[in-house]
């Protein structure tokens, strides 16, 4: 079973649910170690994400078979590839998917677990897939869109219950890539066309000047990434370094910088200042320095492994732009990391925030007067931005609000001068921007 992709499929969804493991990086593990086709390494990857994008569907075609029977987690999973199978894949035959599932549950454990994978299969056969649409209620978003309730009830009482349709139907749909042109090495109509050129089908993006976005394909393996002509980044995070207002000679705190995304388009408009670069974790810095090097950056990005809470004790000048791309839910990321829906718990938003606000307070004394500083997530949670910014300027009065740079194609997703992108909105990740300016 060691080259079998649905074997695999279950290994690599067991060790996402048993560990809280990001299903990208343990997919990228399987697929080195495996020797695969290109076919099979697509339907493991298919089904990995189709059973996490899908999960509470899947249980409950399950659940009139499996009534209250506690099932071995891997198990479980095994018949939730299944369902998947016979449900959303219409070109593998049903007899391939019943045969294979067997197999593997009599492999792994013996074969009465064969025996009752074959029962369970062979009757939802018979009796067919249940309706999974409802009144469209909370519990029946929840389910069609596998979503946990309280997460649906919160984007309810923020967004309405139509903004929260709109978000749930694209968040299971597959995402594209998109990359940030390294601008002082080509330009955005060069590199479009030599990456068309290559077999790409690359189009400009709708919200970022510097950006370029590909249904498909992988862009790591290209003579231009490694070249350093442009980075992989979501366009909505594209939006950070412009609302920061650089200036040539600007010096830049890069607060919570890795991989360094970020941090290289903020070093894409300086010439004569400085950015550096902080992570918590060391190992993450070196990322920082591999991506700074490869865009051809490093004259002007100095690192350092340094928690950002603890910056204003630790570093002893003043900068005249401060980014604080803050840790945070990551509730916008979920079309790409479809697993964190499961992960989050509804205190963790109150908990990020707290981070949140410890960061601002540390660079408070680092900014200059009339410096600027950029606050910026990957989650359009009202918890984990606007009310951060309304504790943060209640706290420190010699701060204010500042309307966001942005582009005019924007103007919609500003609201009371803070910029928030929904995931439904563009297509891109859920993302949040705030600017604040120091006062004397």
């Amino acid at each position: 079973m060691k080259n079998n992709p649905r074997a695999l499929a279950v290994e690599a969804l067991t060790k996402v649910f048993q560990n809280k493991a990001y299903s990208n990086i343990e997919i990228n593990n399987i697929l080195k170690k495996a020797d695969m086709s290109d076919a099979d390494s697509r339907l493991m990857t298919n089904i990995v994400y189709g059973v996490i994008q899908n999960k509470y569907v899947l249980e409950y075609q399950l659940e009139p078979y499996l009534k209250d029977k506690k099932l071995d987690l891997w198990l479980d999973l095994l018949l939730q590839t299944a369902i998947y199978q016979l449900c959303y894949l219409d070109k593998i035959p049903a007899h391939a998917v019943l045969n294979e599932s067997t197999e593997i549950a009599k492999q792994k454990a013996n074969r009465g677990a064969g025996n009752l994978v074959n029962a369970v299969l062979r009757n939802f056969q018979r009796h067919g897939a249940r309706d999974i649409h409802g009144k469209e209620t909370v519990f029946d978003l929840s389910r069609m869109y596998s979503v946990p309730r309280w997460l649906v009830q919160l984007f309810v009482d923020q967004q309405g219950m139509t903004k929260t349709e709109e978000i749930l139907q694209t968040i299971n749909q597959p995402s594209h890539v998109s990359i940030r042109v390294n601008t002082n090495k080509t330009t955005v109509a060069d590199l479009q066309k030599t990456l068309n050129q290559e077999g790409f089908d690359v189009k400009p993006s709708k919200i970022s000047p510097v950006g370029l976005v590909c249904e498909s394909g992988n862009l790591v393996n290209t003579p231009e990434f490694r070249d350093g002509l442009y980075t992989i980044q979501d366009e909505s995070s594209m939006l950070v370094a412009p609302a920061l207002d650089l200036q040539p000679n600007s010096r830049v705190l890069d607060a919570c910088a890795a991989p360094g995304g970020k941090t290289t388009h903020i070093a894409s408009y300086i010439k004569d200042g400085a950015v550096t670069a902080l992570d918590i974790h060391k190992h993450k810095t070196k990322l920082i320095r591999e991506n700074s090097d490869r865009m051809g950056y490093s004259d002007i990005i100095g690192t350092g492994a340094i928690d950002a809470r603890k910056a204003k004790d630790v570093l002893n000048t003043t900068f005249d732009r401060i980014l604080v791309d803050a840790p945070c839910s990551g509730l916008g990321l979920i079309r790409r990391k479809p697993e964190l829906r499961y992960f989050r718990q509804e205190e963790d938003l109150m908990n990020l925030q707290r981070v949140q606000l410890q960061i601002l307070d540390s660079m408070v004394d680092l900014l200059e007067i009339d410096g600027k500083l950029v606050f910026s997530t990957c989650t359009f949670d009202d918890e984990e931005n606007e009310m951060v910014v309304k504790k943060f300027l209640a706290e420190h009065k010699n701060f204010a609000l500042e309307p966001v740079k942005h582009d005019p194609a924007l103007d919609n997703s500003v609201k009371d001068g803070m910029l928030k992108v929904l995931p439904s909105d563009y297509f891109t990740d859920g993302f949040f921007i705030a600017t604040f300016v120091r006062k004397n």
